[in-house]
This record gives C-alpha cells, structure tokens and sequence, in this order.
C-alpha cells in the first residue's frame, strides 16, 4: 500500500493556484509601472522640447514665437512656476504689460519663493513711473535673492520716485560697496543727495564721478549745483566755468555761470554771460530776470524794465519778479503801474518785510496815505519778527 503523494493533496493543489495568482498579478503591476513610466518619459522629451524650442526663440529675439512655445509647455504643465515667468517675459518684450503682469502674478501664486517673477513685477512699475507699487515687490525679490543688484537699483529708483531718499541712500550705498566706480550708481546717489538737500555729500559723489568722467560738462554743472548748495560759491563758478568751457554752446550752464557771477557781486562777468544767453535765446526768462535785476540794482531802471517785463509774464506768480518789475516802475515815476506789481507780489507772499515797505514807500507817492501807513507797519512788524528770531537763534548757539 502505497501513501498518496503530498502534491495531490487539495491544499497543495490549493497553494500551487495561490502563487500562481500571485506571479500574474506581479508581471501586471511590473507591466503597468513600466507603462507609467514610459509615459512619463515620453512627456518629459516634450517638454524638454517646448523649453529648448522656446530659449532658441528668445535668444533669436523672436519672443512671440517663444511665447507660443511657452504657452504649449503650460498646457502640459499648468503648475510650472518657470514656465509661467518665462512667458511673462516673452509677452513684455512684446509690449502685453497687463499679460505679463497676470503671468507673473500666476507664478508667484504658483511658487512665492520665485524671486525673479517679484523682480519682473516691480521693474515694470518702476519703468511706468509707479515707483510706490514697485518698492514691496522689489523688496520681496530681494528678499528671497540678496545678492540681485538689478533689483536692488530698481528699488533704489522706487525709493527715490516715491521720495524716501533715506531708504534710497541705503540700498545705493550698498551697490557702491561692490562697485565704487559705477557711473550710474554715483549720478543716482549724486541726485539722491541733492533732492535731500545733503550738497556736502553730493560733492562728495559728484567729485568722484569728475575723476572717472572729467570731461562731462553735464557733471561740473552737477559739482557747481552742490558747491553753490554748500555756500562754496567761488568754487562752484570755477566749477560752471569749466562746464561751459567744455559745452560753450549751452545756454543753460552759461545761464547758470551768469547767475553765479551775480550772486558774487562780479557784475561785469554776470552781464557778458547773461547777455551772450539772450543773444541766443531771447525767450529766456530766467535770464531776462537776472539781468533785469542786475541793471536794477546798479540803478539803471530803464534798461532793467523790459527785460522784467519778459519775466513777470513767463512767471507772474513769482514774488520776485513782480516785485522787481513793480520796482522799476516805479523809479521811473510809473507809479500806478508800480503799485499794482507791488501790491501783486504781496499777495503771492507777504511774509517778506521789503515787500510791504517798497510798497507802502509807493502808495506815498500815490497819495493813498492810509493804506501805506498800514504797509509801512507791516514791514516794520516783519522786521522786528526777524530781529527776534535772529537774536534767539543767537542766544541758543551761545556756551553756558
């Protein structure tokens, strides 16, 4: 009697079904990741293809093309932050701004960590002149990528455009570190300076871009501008001098010599230069006004007239030049005339004490008695004011 073989039994019949089972369901699952994998092979050539095709667009300048290419990837990968930034680009430089800017804000929405899509966003604005919407994007570029100098000049510019010229001098300052000798960067802190009023640091600025660019009329004008702000005068007309001696044809730095000169008293000088500026440019009206007020002051009322009345018409809401012209009417025996510049210019500013004494000196003269007494008063009252505050001023800087 033989015993029955253990692979007849039912379970060992059982157990052989099982792995068998098992051994088909492992080639499927191999056969299905194999397939999944291939697919996902074969989207990625595409899309390596669609990067490829769109950079050798750009680099060919043909963005619309590149555009088309990035916008194909897209379809494919919607959540490609990349993809999306290099698309705004393509539309900028194709002048869909409002496209541009919507792909970048996808990006961003997509992957906030994307400096370069926040960089985009607030170099837009600031070439549109929206310097107070560029700071926070710029910042945030920064933020996320330190070491960005364009981001951070355009944020230098944001800052300046929006009049925070302190923030401004922080973020110039730190460009000029790694790069001392960069013109653009010493104009933009030369003018950062000078619109806070700071003329000794802009000296400073300015004088070290003269080393690098001597020859640059437009930066001794600049130097002069900052000289002359520093109550360094005689040094800012040697200054405008070499400025016009480089650019003898610019009325505006030989404009600016004339006015240093009669700032200084040199007269004769101012006269050549101002005269010279007229000479080419009769229209001017600034210096119809400084020569004007030149030949008033040497008490040439006559030849001071005409050209003040160029400039009470180019500027009549300027006290100086109403009250000058009102001036030289009146030495001439024009006095109605005379009181109505005067009385002009003391209305646009009433502060000043000689305003109300020329004027109430003409209504004197015009038998208005009791409105010059007031006038007269006035300047007094003005003066005395002045006094006062002059004395206090005084008496604070004296050492206890």
């Amino acid at each position: 009697m033989f015993a029955q073989s253990p692979s007849e039994t039912p379970l060992a019949r059982t157990m052989t079904s099982t792995k068998t089972l098992s051994a088909i369901a492992l080639m499927l699952l191999l056969s299905v990741g194999l397939f999944a994998q291939q697919e996902d092979s074969e989207k990625i050539k595409v899309l390596r293809a669609h990067y490829e095709t769109a950079q050798t667009f750009e680099r060919a300048g043909n963005w619309g093309k590149a555009a088309e290419e990035w916008t194909a990837l897209l379809m494919l990968a919607p959540e490609d932050a990349r993809a999306w930034t290099n698309l705004g680009v393509a539309l900028n430089r194709q002048d869909k701004t409002a496209e541009a800017l919507a792909a970048w804000d996808r990006a961003i929405k997509i992957d906030p960590k994307l400096s370069g899509a926040h960089f985009n966003i607030g170099l837009i604005f600031v070439k549109e002149g929206k310097f107070a919407e560029a700071v926070m994007p710029l910042r945030r570029a920064l933020a996320l990528e330190s070491t960005n100098d364009g981001a951070r000049r355009a944020l230098a510019l944001a800052l300046i455009g929006s009049e925070r010229f302190r923030e401004a001098s922080r973020e110039i300052a730190q460009l000029l570190i790694h790069s001392p000798r960069d013109p653009g960067l010493l104009e933009m802190a030369a003018q950062n300076f000078l619109r806070q009023g700071r003329f000794d640091e802009a000296t400073i600025v300015l004088r070290r871009h003269l080393d690098i660019d001597p020859t640059s009329s437009k930066l001794w004008s600049q130097y002069g501008d900052a000289l002359d702000g520093s109550a360094r005068t005689p040094e800012a007309t040697i200054a405008y001098e070499k400025a016009v001696e480089l650019d003898p044809e610019s009325t505006l730095f030989r404009y600016g010599l004339g006015y240093l000169y009669w700032k200084l008293y040199r007269y004769e000088e101012a006269e050549r230069e101002l005269t010279e500026v007229l000479r080419r440019d009769p229209q001017n009206a600034s210096a119809a006004f400084t020569l004007g007020d030149l030949y008033l002051t040497k008490g040439l009322a006559s030849r001071s007239q005409p050209l003040l009345e160029k400039a009470a018409a180019a500027f009549p809401k300027e006290f100086d030049t109403r009250f000058a012209l009102g001036r030289a009417l009146v030495l001439q025996g024009d006095v109605t005339r005379g009181v109505v510049e005067l009385r002009a210019a003391v209305l646009l500013n009433d502060s000043i004490a000689d305003g109300h004494y020329q004027l109430g000196r003409a209504l004197m003269r015009a038998g208005e008695k009791e409105e010059a007494k007031r006038e007269l008063e006035k300047a007094r009252e003005l003066q005395q004011q002045r006094r006062s505050a002059e004395a206090e001023r005084f008496l604070k800087k004296l050492p206890y």
